[in-house]
């Protein structure tokens, strides 16, 4: 009879086991951008994070640009803090001018999850930025193709908006991924700069320079091994080849300008002086050699499509930096 009970009773403690495994299975999922603003109200009751089932949310203190409130999310409880501009009226993400968001889970030690945006607009420029963390907890809440720690900005400056030609368009994306303790374990980082080499005074089509660089490494480079082949028009083609974990970085330049007089550079069909320039290095430590290539080319610039694997000549590229560039001229 004993062993009857014992084995009811670990039948019972095996079951409650499961359901506890179950409930914890049900994750609390805190998400952004679940709220509006009014003239400084803020109103993240009816948004689409509070609205959801199992989530209950607590106002606990408001004001003009302000929110502060309790969210439990089926069982796990959350402080979330909303800030934007006095007076401010839309949506997080679509035109605010500043707006972060955060949340900070009660009872863990470590760890935030927080979202902060500032955009600026005039006639002739724009700016944006976007700033995201997910540590300690909020490390499992991490998007696909993000970090613990993720930064986007660009702008554009029209120039003179009288003429065409004379703008700059930039870009900058980073992606961090750290241990607990801040140690970094991984880094992506992407940048693109295009920019019209007009005066500003004149309409100018044909002067324009595109500049990239990418850069991947540690536990952000993607698995697997790979390689770039670069075909040196003086020394021949060089394959630099990296293994997972490694620090790979790959740099792009494409250009050209009229070399003609000034109404053969007015015309329809200006003569055009092409340059294209494309690096690569490793920079992990012990590195299969060779760890750093280049090529250049006076008349072609455009990586190209990579159709059927290949790409123009004397370029290469791989699609773990993101889509192969090409000469533009500056557009947001």
């Amino acid at each position: 009879m004993k062993i009857l009970i014992s084995s009811r009773r670990a039948r019972v403690a095996g079951l409650i086991g499961v359901l506890a495994v179950a409930s914890l299975a049900v994750q609390a999922q805190p998400t952004f951008d679940g709220w509006t603003v009014t003239s400084g109200t803020i109103d993240a009751a009816n948004g689409s994070y509070c609205t959801t089932a199992g989530v209950v949310c607590d106002p606990l203190v408001s004001g003009n640009g302000f929110l502060q409130q309790q969210v439990t999310d089926n069982g796990v409880v959350y402080i979330q803090t909303i800030i934007t501009d006095t007076g401010a009226s839309g949506t997080p993400g679509a035109g605010l001018p500043f707006a972060d968001e955060s949340f900070i889970r009660q009872g863990a030690t470590t760890g935030i999850m927080d979202r902060q945006r500032s955009a600026e607009t005039s006639p002739s420029f724009t700016f944006s930025n976007a700033a995201t963390l997910f540590t300690g907890w909020a490390a499992a809440f991490i998007p696909a193709g993000g970090a613990n720690m993720n930064i986007n900005q660009s702008f554009t400056d029209a120039g003179n908006t009288a003429v065409t030609g004379d703008g700059l368009f930039n870009s900058f994306v980073m992606n961090i991924n750290q241990t607990a303790a801040g140690v970094v374990t991984g880094k992506t980082m992407s940048l693109r700069q295009d920019l019209g080499l007009g005066d500003g005074t004149s309409n100018n089509t044909s002067d324009t320079q595109s500049f990239v660089v990418e850069q991947r490494t540690g536990d952000l480079l993607p698995a697997g091994t790979g390689s770039l082949t670069l075909n040196n028009p003086d020394t021949g083609p060089v394959t630099v080849s990296w293994q997972p974990g490694e620090d790979v970085l790959v740099a792009w330049l494409g250009q050209k300008v009229c070399t003609g007089d000034t109404t053969n550079c007015a015309s329809a069909s200006p003569t055009l002086s092409f340059f294209g320039f494309e690096s690569i290095n490793n920079a992990a430590a012990g590195a299969t050699a060779p760890t750093t290539g280049s090529t250049s080319s006076q008349t072609v610039t455009d990586i190209g499509t990579g159709t059927a694997g290949v790409f123009n000549a004397p370029y290469d590229w791989d699609a773990i930096f993101g889509t192969a560039p090409t000469l533009s001229a500056p557009q947001p």
